[in-house]
């Protein structure tokens, strides 16, 4: 170890300095603060100055500022923790531009007392070394990139120790990885292919024996199937008594070089037996050879076709400009295919899927052309029937909602660019409904195809007429410049569907007629969703206003859909919110003028409307689906009260629900008799009410949930009788218990005499077929009057009164069994302490 008195006076120091500067090295030592004490001969070489200048200098006064950040780091290392740096590699830029590196070890110098108060160490030149080394690992490297590029694989055998060396190409060439390796001669036969192993390695045998060199090809078979083929060639080095130590080789696939034979005949055997037939023309596009799948798709054998042109198979469909543009394709790219139809010797036309390829010499002229085509005509066949039937209706031929769809996207694209405008109708046949129940569903497929016909004598070339479904139909009109052109068209159309029809030869005469809605391309809409929204809201319109005309789309109509679409989603919620209330409305014996039933109504009192008009949002319950969660709520709530009043007072009191034919088409009527029989009610306290339409349908629903209602004892009457198709054919064949009479008829009772002489007639008819008669909309005393003279059993309206929630109903019947008045009615006349039969009345 150097200390503090290597550098003292004297002989044996200066003996020792004398030793140091003939060092192939810098030796240097520094003091705590890092400035040099003492530096040898060879450091002036370094720092490119004498040594005088070297003593009390720091590193920052030679070197650059990154260089000396390093060292001063390393200075501290040593002089603060007492660490020893080694082999510390340094780049220098000395002061003549030159870049040597060195290598230096630094050790912390202590006094005798062991404290730190300095460091020493020395720097050696190993700049030739590292270029050597860099040479050599470049030589390495090209080496190995050498033999990776050429696919050769290196190894070496230690026979003695049986140790299998590979590079990395070995470990490719037989398909395996690293770590399925175990560095043993056995390894090298574990992927070789069973009938070539005994062989090769009775060569490696001979190749130890001396007896011939070891050059050899064999097959591997890799983990996944592929079968390879190695050429190897291998030295075998031995001692100075020639026992054999090594053996040195390299490997390589010659796969390639056997394949193309093989591919040849592989070539050859799909060319005879490919399903694809392949014709093969020379540069002049002259044929040359024809496969035999050719032969039997074409019909014509290779002696009929050789060194003729393809234009022979031409079948006239494809025009001049239809080859041109192929074979500029052709030209471009050595390539076409596509869709080509040719005649087969027979003279029948074919569809073809044809692919054009181009074959040429390696100087670029064109060798051959090869076409492959194969037989298409029975798939176009089917896809132009499935085509038709995903695109057209295929009850009237006219284009469905699919290609309706397409059709009006492109049209808005055509106005888009024109600035013409487009006009959109929507039709919905009135009545056709009826026609359809009346006449069976034939004649109303007749009807359908009529209508179609029809609408399309109104119509352009370059309209669309295209039926949605059932019995609606859409019109476009592209390229209009004059509005009135709309309404014309509108009007031929109505006016066309307003001429009567006749059925299977049939000489009765029937009439429909039609709605139209009309939306306008871009003023109306700019895409096709609301186009079709705004058409169909503008149909309604036109059916509210009376059918059988046309009515264009207004901004109000949307208004009016916003608000129909908001209290719909309101409705939803109503029932949780207990915004839904059920009122009672009496019904009164006019025999005995006295309360015996109630009419159950519902009721939506909105948070912030207020009470919501019923016509208004029953019909949106039923369209929306919500009137069966509904219907079965007010259900709940009348067995509820009619339990609650008969617990009270001792008596039934029969109460009429409305059931809307949407309830019909759910199996609920079971249901309903089983909560009657849970809650001990019997099945006359219910009163359903139905309209005249639901029985017109006379459907297996409808016969099935009537008959249901008469087995368990729940009545049935007939809502607003004489409004619709009355019929007595269903009053025959559905057990009805009672008739109501519409208000329409009640309120004209004083004034018109057919009105007086309906409601007679409708009582008379009603009572000779063993059915009651309930009046509505009662509302004068001369109303009462006529109906009592008449023979009408009930009565029902504001005379008496309106509508009540449960507790005032309840009330008004304690008022009843008191002796006081409702309305006009003297309640504590006509008293009859036994009303017996099928009316339940509460009793004093």
């Amino acid at each position: 170890m150097i200390n503090s008195s290597v550098i003292s006076l004297g002989n044996r120091e200066i003996e020792l300095q004398t030793i140091l500067s003939q060092l192939d090295c810098v030796i240097y030592v520094k003091d705590r603060m890092g400035c040099y004490t003492y530096v040898n001969e060879r450091a002036q070489d370094l720092f490119g100055t004498s040594v005088d200048h070297i003593i009390g200098c720091e590193d920052s006064d030679f070197f650059d500022s990154e260089v000396v950040k390093e060292l001063k780091c390393n200075d501290r290392r040593v002089i603060e923790f007492g660490e020893t740096i080694r082999r510390e590699e340094k780049r220098v830029v000395k002061s003549n531009g030159e870049t040597r590196i060195y290598q230096s070890v630094k050790q912390p110098m202590r006094d005798e007392q062991g404290q730190i108060i300095g460091l020493y160490g020395f720097y050696i030149d190993i700049t030739q070394f590292k270029q050597t080394e860099d040479t050599l690992n470049q030589i390495i490297k090209h080496l190995r990139l050498a033999t990776h590029i050429s696919g050769v694989g290196i190894w070496n055998w230690d026979i003695a120790q049986d140790k299998l060396v590979w590079d990395d190409q070995m470990f490719v060439l037989y398909g395996i990885s690293k770590e399925n390796f175990r560095g043993v001669y056995e390894d090298w036969s574990t992927n070789v292919y069973p009938k070539d192993l005994k062989r090769t390695e009775e060569e490696i045998q001979a190749a130890l024996r001396g007896e011939e060199n070891f050059n050899t090809e064999f097959r591997v078979c890799w983990p996944d199937g592929t079968i390879r083929n190695l050429r190897v060639m291998a030295s075998v080095i031995r001692d100075a008594s020639g026992k054999a130590l090594n053996m040195i080789g390299t490997n390589w696939d010659i796969t390639s070089n056997i394949q193309p034979n093989d591919f040849m005949l592989l070539a050859s055997a799909i060319y005879q037996s490919s399903s694809e037939a392949i014709m093969v023309t020379d540069g002049n596009n002259t044929i040359r050879h024809v496969n035999p799948a050719f032969t039997h798709m074409t019909g014509y054998q290779l002696a009929d076709v050789v060194g003729k042109n393809p234009r022979i198979f031409n079948s006239g469909r494809h025009d001049r400009a239809f080859y041109h543009e192929m074979w500029q394709v052709i030209k471009k790219t050595d390539h076409w295919q596509g869709e080509i139809w040719d005649r087969h010797r027979d003279g029948t036309i074919h569809a073809r899927w044809l692919t054009v390829s181009v074959i040429r010499h390696p100087d670029g002229d064109i060798y051959c052309y090869v076409a492959q085509f194969s037989d298409i005509t029975e798939k176009k066949q089917k896809d132009e029937l499935i085509l038709t039937q995903a695109s057209y209706d295929q009850l009237t031929g006219l284009p469905n909602r699919n290609l309706f769809k397409d059709r009006l996207a492109q049209e808005i694209k055509k106005s888009h660019r024109s600035g013409l405008l487009l006009s959109l109708f929507l039709l919905d046949l009135d009545h056709f409904k009826e026609i359809n129940d009346t006449l069976g569903h034939d004649a109303g497929d007749e009807l359908l195809k009529e209508v179609a016909s029809r609408i399309k004598s109104c119509v352009r070339e370059i309209d669309t007429v295209a039926r949605l479904g059932g019995d609606e139909f859409i019109v476009i009109l592209p390229e209009i410049n004059n509005k009135l052109r709309i309404e014309m068209v509108a009007q031929q159309i109505i006016q066309a569907l307003s001429k009567p029809f006749q059925f299977n030869q049939n000489q009765v005469a029937h009439h429909i007629s039609t709605s139209i809605g009309i939306a306008i391309y871009p003023e109306d809409g700019t895409d096709m969703e609301s186009l079709m929204k705004y058409a169909d809201q503008a149909m309604y319109a036109a059916k509210h206003q009376g059918r059988g005309r046309f009515c264009y789309f207004t901004p109000a109509m949307q208004q009016n859909a916003n608000e129909k679409m908001i209290l719909i989603r309101d409705l939803r919620c109503a029932l949780v919110r207990n915004e839904l209330h059920v009122y009672y409305q009496p019904i009164l014996d006019l025999t005995h003028q006295r309360i015996v039933k109630a009419e159950a109504l519902l009721r939506w009192k909105h948070p912030q409307l207020g009470m919501i008009n019923p016509a208004i949002f029953i019909p949106l319950a039923e369209e929306s689906g919500l009137i069966l969660e509904i219907g079965e709520w007010v259900f709940d709530q009348v067995i509820a009260h009619i339990q609650q009043w008969r617990q009270q007072y001792g008596d039934t009191i029969q109460i009429s629900v409305n059931k809307s034919p949407v309830q019909f088409k759910q199996h609920t009527k079971l249901v309903w008799f089983e909560k009657l029989m849970q809650l001990g009610l019997p099945g006359n306290c219910i009163n359903v009410e139905i309209t005249e339409g639901l029985l017109l349908k006379d459907t297996p629903d409808v016969k099935n949930c009537l008959l249901e209602f008469r087995n368990s004892g729940i009545e049935v009457s007939i809502d607003d009788f004489g409004t619709g198709f009355s019929s007595l054919s269903y009053l025959k064949a559905f057990d009805i218990d009672y008739l109501k009479i519409d208000r329409s008829f009640t309120s004209n009772l004083t004034t018109n005499s057919t009105d007086n002489a309906l409601v007679e007639a409708i009582i008379l008819l009603a009572h000779k077929l063993d059915i009651k008669t309930i009046a509505e909309g009662v509302e004068t005393q001369k109303q009462q009057d006529l109906l009592i003279e008449f023979g009408c059993d009930y009565a029902q309206g504001y005379l008496y009164s309106a509508p009540m929630p449960a507790e005032e109903f309840e009330r008004l019947c304690n008022q009843q069994r008191e002796g006081h008045c409702i309305g006009k009615f003297d309640l504590t006349a006509k008293k009859n302490p036994d009303l017996s039969g099928s009316e339940i009345a509460p009793h004093s």
